[in-house]
């Protein structure tokens, strides 16, 4: 077993009891094989299930053994049956099947209590499954005593830090001022600082100067853009219809009440709730309707022939498995054909969630002040009806739908009638006849052990690279478990107790001396803890797909930071975007061609190349963790693509017009400007060797350099030394840094 492994199993062994005692202190029963046989074995052979008719939760049935023969030869503990199973003897498979095989010292404390009699006392209860960790509310701790206290800056940094001394290690320094501002610019509004933002915060020498700009942060309107974007991936935001004719549809508005939502720091809880049946809301508001455009984020089949009965079935499927994911943390949806195989999720309270869903109808929402939208639309050539501009939304029936249990999964064969429910391994909804109300209600009451847990992992996947629970996506039972448990649990009892903010946990972890750390690797850390599991370093990760493009529209000057509104057409390259139904791409006008990524029109079957190149996801589902993958594609695309080359050619001007008069100089403001930082000397002498060479060329070939920068600049420069810039402009807007958050 690998060293790390075994560290972590002795950790759960000596947490539960399980440890192997002296030979000459007999085993305990109740403390080190209750648990065991709990956490490992009961949940196959127990009360529900007896697989090869063995049962080990009633003293007498484990002693009786099951169609193999005995399972226990008492004072024989390594010839008894259930020893040589967990150790994987003969041809067979060790015991737990579908599990990590125990570690030798639990087989050999089974072992060593068969030795001794395997004691079992007399009338004990029957031995339950072991909850797992999340379906377990929970437990707020006070931060753990740390050696080097004055490290600390908030319960975070007590919390990572035990654990880094506990392993002899201890946290990076601090990042540079530079980095930090810059970090925490990407990560809160997803765009960087300005040149004279930097200077102000570098110029500031209070204590508390960095809290004063993630203050700041916190209150730009641009916040909610970009948290809107990593809750938009969990909608599966788009802005057409999908399947084969993929037709445009009208919930940018839905997308708007995100972004405002986040920016007024709307309680989670609510949030939560108004999406998820908004409309149901005592005297609801156009706002709380619009809210419900999450569950419409759906594909619609609008192909000839379909059944759609069908087609609203697989809406119903991706709206119960969706919500699994984005608030619980449960592959909810392994349960739709079979109980699930992993989970305590059976195919029964699966469609007892399904009947929830099952009474909604979907209309479109007129919205009030449609004249003026419309013009937006129609502006934006439409991320119109004759009635004005619409959005989806979801509504209850007044007469609810009947729901069964589908036999495999096939919605035309009925098998038993059910009526909406929760699953029974969470707290119960105590309602006589729930509505999804009531379920939106149950999410985020403080009881649920999953929620809390779920969003604050989610906060920390995206400042770190690496959630807590690294599958962000499955708190259950095959899921990852957590690297810092009791950090994790603190973390979710905090934001309930800081009534649902996520502003306040946001600022909470990115003031933390965990966070500013400096994101360098020593041979050290890359040896013990390549992953940063621990945490003793910051984690350096490529910007989302939008913010690559946001960052270079920034540095370049042509950046449109208006807010809302219908989503745009920023250029493409030609013949990309192909389809079944013939389309025309329209590049947006003016300010529109430079809006931020995130409201680039979104077709589900012909996403923009860009985005897709830099992995955002297509929004046919529900993505809570975006991958991040480095290619030649994305090296051509920032070189060779047209909004890129735009970009370039825009920087190129910037720097002529608002920088030194000397070379030196101009190519320090322009790296600035997209790293936020200074030039080594040495970087300076490659990037002027760079302008030189490029000067020389096209002297030479001044049709290359017309061709090259585009319109006719205002600026009175020479054709070939703009051309030189424009490409100096390219190589230092492709740089690792300037697409990288440090």
């Amino acid at each position: 077993m690998h060293r790390s492994l075994q560290w972590i199993y002795g950790l759960l062994i000596a947490a539960a009891g399980l440890s192997v005692q002296a030979a000459d202190v007999p085993v305990d029963f109740e403390k080190q094989i209750r648990p065991l046989f709990a956490d490992q074995c009961v949940s196959c052979h127990g009360a529900d299930k007896q697989k090869g008719g063995l049962r080990l939760d009633v003293k007498q049935l484990a002693m009786d053994g099951g169609t193999s023969g005995k399972s226990m030869l008492i004072g024989k503990g390594e010839k008894s049956l259930l020893v040589e199973r967990l150790r994987g003897k003969g041809d067979e498979d060790p015991m737990p099947l579908k599990k990590d095989p125990l570690p030798n010292d639990q087989i050999a404390l089974v072992s060593r209590w068969i030795d001794e009699g395997a004691k079992w006392p007399e009338g004990g209860a029957a031995i339950a499954v072991a909850k797992h960790w999340s379906f377990v509310p929970p437990l707020r701790l006070s931060k753990p005593a740390v050696k080097n206290e004055a490290w600390v800056r908030n319960p975070i940094d007590a919390f990572v830090l035990a654990k880094l001394e506990s392993e002899g290690m201890q946290p990076s320094s601090e990042a540079a001022r530079e980095t930090l501002l810059r970090r925490v610019g990407l990560d809160l509004v997803g765009l960087p600082p300005s040149p004279r933002e930097l200077d102000d915060f570098l110029a500031d020498s209070s204590a508390n100067a960095y809290e004063k700009a993630v203050d700041r942060l916190l209150a730009s309107p641009h916040y909610g853009e970009r948290w809107a974007r990593h809750w938009l991936d969990g909608a599966r935001y788009a802005d057409s219809n999908g399947y084969s004719q993929d037709n445009p549809r009208s919930i940018w508005p839905y997308r708007d009440w995100v972004i405002g939502a986040l920016n007024q720091d709307m309680p989670f809880d609510q949030f939560t709730v108004e999406q998820l049946a908004g409309d149901m809301l005592p005297n609801a508001t156009i706002d709380q309707q619009v809210a419900t455009g999450f569950h419409r984020n759906t594909q619609i089949n609008e192909e000839g022939g379909i059944d759609p009965e069908q087609f609203r079935i697989e809406s119903i499927v991706d709206r119960v498995g969706t919500t699994g994911s984005v608030f619980l943390g449960l592959t909810v949806g392994c349960a739709q054909c079979h109980n699930h195989k992993f989970d305590p999720i059976s195919q029964r309270e699966y469609y007892r969630l399904f009947a929830f869903f099952n009474n909604c109808e979907e209309p479109k929402l007129k919205l009030p002040n449609a004249g003026h939208l419309r013009k937006k639309s129609e502006k934006a050539g439409l991320k119109v009806e004759s009635e004005g501009v619409t959005t989806l939304v979801m509504a209850e029936r007044k007469t609810p739908r009947e729901s069964f249990i589908f036999i495999k999964g096939d919605f035309t064969r009925h098998a038993d009638l059910v009526t909406p429910g929760t699953p029974a391994i969470l707290p119960p909804l105590n309602v006589d006849q729930p509505t999804r109300l009531d379920l939106a209600k149950w999410i985020v009451d403080p009881t649920n052990p999953l929620t809390a847990r779920v969003q604050v992992n989610r906060l920390w996947l995206q400042y770190f690279g690496r959630g807590l629970v690294e599958t962000e996506n499955d708190f259950g039972t095959q899921g990852s478990k957590p690297t810092h448990p009791e950090l994790l649990d603190w973390l979710a009892t905090e934001l309930i107790d800081r009534k649902w903010s996520l502003k306040a946990m946001h600022r909470l972890i990115v003031t933390s001396a965990t966070y500013r750390q400096s994101s360098r690797i020593s041979p050290a850390l890359q040896e013990k803890d390549p992953n940063n599991r621990l945490l003793a370093r910051q984690s350096r990760v490529r910007l989302d797909a939008e913010v690559v493009r946001d960052a270079e529209l920034v540095a370049s000057g042509l950046f449109s930071d208006k807010i809302g509104g219908p989503s745009v057409f920023p250029s493409q390259p030609p013949g990309v975007f192909v389809g079944q139904i013939k389309r025309v791409w329209k590049v947006s006008e003016g300010a529109d061609r430079y809006r931020r990524g995130l409201y680039t029109w979104v077709w589900r079957l012909t996403p923009h190349p860009m985005l897709t190149s830099f992995d955002a996801p297509d929004a046919t589902q529900t993505c809570t963790r975006r991958n991040r993958s480095n290619t030649p594609l994305q090296a051509l695309t920032l070189l060779n693509d047209t909004a890129f080359v735009e970009c370039a050619q825009s920087f190129a001007q910037r720097i002529l017009r608002e920088g030194p008069l000397e070379d030196a100089g101009r190519i320090e403001y322009g790296f600035r400007l997209c790293t936020s930082r200074k030039l080594a000397a040495e970087e300076l002498k490659v990037i002027r060797n760079v302008l030189e060479k490029e000067r020389v060329e096209f002297k030479n070939s001044p049709q290359e350099a017309k061709s090259l920068i585009g319109e006719t600049s205002s600026l009175n420069i020479a054709e070939a030394e703009l051309a030189a810039w424009v490409m100096v402009s390219r190589v230092m807007l492709n740089v690792d840094e300037a697409i990288t958050r440090e």
